[in-house]
């Protein structure tokens, strides 16, 4: 399940997290969180942005919020924490 997820996406993931993007009314901006994620994954091997986000809309990680620009936010917070432990990242939650 959760160790089948690639660097890509566990950058995401854990950027939700820090933002603490958490329910629909603390979405994050599809345009800066793919900016971001090209800041960091500029190099062709690496997956798009929106192919590492349909992979955690698939896996039930994160949730769309559509508006004018779609916006994303953490469906499963528990669901990432363990995730993010299991991948070696550093939660204030914890487990």
């Amino acid at each position: 399940m959760s160790c089948e997820l690639t660097e890509e996406t566990l950058f995401i993931l854990n950027l939700l997290y820090k933002r603490r993007c958490v329910n629909i009314d603390k979405g994050y901006h599809s345009e800066l969180l793919c900016k971001l994620y090209g800041n960091k994954f500029s190099a062709r091997e690496y997956l798009s942005c929106k192919e590492a986000i349909k992979i955690l809309l698939n896996e039930g990680y994160i949730t769309k919020i559509r508006k004018k620009k779609d916006k994303y936010y953490l469906s499963d917070m528990n669901k990432a924490i363990q995730t993010l432990v299991c991948h070696g990242y550093i939660t204030l939650d914890g487990l």
